[in-house]
C-alpha cells in the first residue's frame, strides 16, 4: 500500500492510497467511501481486487479520515467553503492524478452509500472517464421531503457553530435505523457481521454525528440526483451495478433501489444490473456473506468489456 497526498485545485489536501498488483494489471479500481467513516476500511476489499489484477485507489473524503485531520477540520465537517459537486469534483481531481499513472488502464468507479450518491453524480458530469461503476448501498428519496429537509438543514447550519455536530438532525435521519433491529445495538443496521460493527464502533474515525453542514450538502446532492437533465448525461452504454441487501434502510429495503434503477431505465441507460441479498443490510461489503459480494462484483466486472 502506498500513501499519496493530492492538492485539489482549492488547496485542500487530499488523502489517498493505492494498492499495485505484481502482475500486470488489468484495470484500476476507484472506491468512495460512505458517511462517517473513512477509505482504510476497505482494506481487505481491496487486497481482493489486488488479487484478481486490479490497481485500486482510494481517497478520504472530506471531513472524514485523514482529510479532515490534515486540513484543520473536525470529522462531519466539510470545510469553510463546500458543495456537493465539490466532492465530485475531488473524486475526478483524484482519478485523473492516477490516471497519468496508468493512462491505459480502464476504470472503474465503486461507491457506497453517501459515495455512490457522489459516484452517481460523477458519472452525469464525467461518465466518459471511467468504464463501469457499481453502487453499494445505494437509494432515492421523495423530492418534497428532500426540499423540507434542506430547508431545515440550512436553517440548522446558519444557527449553530460552523463544526458542531448535528445531533437533532443526526437523529431525523438515522434515529429510526436502530429500532429497525431491536436489541441489536446502534449501528446494527450496518450489517450482521457483529465483529465488523463492533470495529466501526471502536474506531474514532466512524460513527461520528456530521454538521449541520455536511447534513445540507448531502441532501442538496440527492436532490440533484435524479433531476431526468441530469440523467441524460450519463454515457448510455455505461455498464451499471447496483448492489444491495434487502434489509438495507438506506435503500429502503430494495426499494429506492429499484427506483434507482427504473430513473436509469428512463434515462435510456442499455446496462443496468440489479443484484439484492437476502435478508442483507447496509454495508454488503462487510455482511457475513462478503466473500460471494466480492465475487459478484468482480465477475460483473470481468463480464462487460471496456468501453473506453
Amino acid at each position: 500500500m502506498t500513501n499519496q497526498w493530492i492538492e485539489m485545485r482549492d488547496g485542500t489536501k487530499v488523502y489517498s492510497v493505492r494498492y499495485t498488483p505484481k502482475t500486470k494489471p488489468i484495470g484500476r479500481v476507484h472506491i468512495i467511501h460512505g458517511l462517517a467513516e473513512h477509505c482504510l476500511r476497505y482494506e481487505r476489499f481491496a487486497q481482493y481486487l489486488l488479487s484478481q489484477g486490479y490497481v485500486v485507489t482510494l481517497h478520504d473524503q472530506r471531513g472524514h479520515g485523514k482529510t479532515a485531520v490534515e486540513n484543520g477540520n473536525v470529522y462531519g465537517y466539510l470545510g469553510d467553503s463546500a458543495s456537493f459537486d465539490q466532492l465530485v469534483d475531488d473524486v475526478f481531481e483524484v482519478n485523473q492524478f492516477y490516471q497519468l499513472q496508468y493512462p491505459a488502464l480502464p476504470v472503474v468507479l465503486i461507491g457506497h452509500s453517501m459515495g455512490s450518491f457522489v459516484a452517481r453524480r460523477y458519472i452525469q458530469l464525467y461518465g466518459s472517464t471511467v468504464s463501469k461503476v457499481v453502487l453499494l448501498g445505494t437509494g432515492s428519496n421523495s423530492e418534497l421531503m428532500a426540499h423540507a429537509a434542506i430547508a431545515l438543514a440550512m436553517y440548522r447550519e446558519n444557527t449553530l457553530p460552523k463544526e458542531q455536530p448535528d445531533e437533532f438532525l443526526n437523529g431525523l435521519v438515522f434515529g429510526n435505523y436502530s429500532k429497525q433491529f431491536p436489541g441489536e445495538g446502534e449501528f446494527a443496521w450496518l450489517s450482521r457481521n457483529v465483529e465488523s460493527v463492533m470495529e466501526y464502533q471502536a474506531d474514532e474515525a466512524c460513527g461520528f454525528v456530521p454538521t449541520a453542514q455536511m447534513f445540507r450538502v448531502l441532501l442538496e446532492g440527492l436532490n440533484s440526483l435524479e433531476a431526468p437533465e441530469f440523467l441524460s448525461n450519463i454515457p448510455n452504454e455505461l455498464p451499471i451495478l447496483l448492489l444491495s441487501g434487502t434489509d438495507d434502510l438506506v435503500g429502503d429495503r430494495a426499494k429506492g433501489v429499484w427506483k434507482v434503477a427504473k430513473q436509469f431505465d428512463k434515462a435510456n441507460q442499455q446496462q443496468v444490473t440489479v443484484v439484492l441479498y437476502e435478508g442483507g443490510r447496509h454495508e454488503m461489503l462487510q455482511e457475513t456473506n462478503y466473500k460471494h459480494v466480492y465475487t459478484t462484483i468482480v465477475e460483473w466486472m470481468k463480464r462487460h468489456e471496456p468501453t473506453r
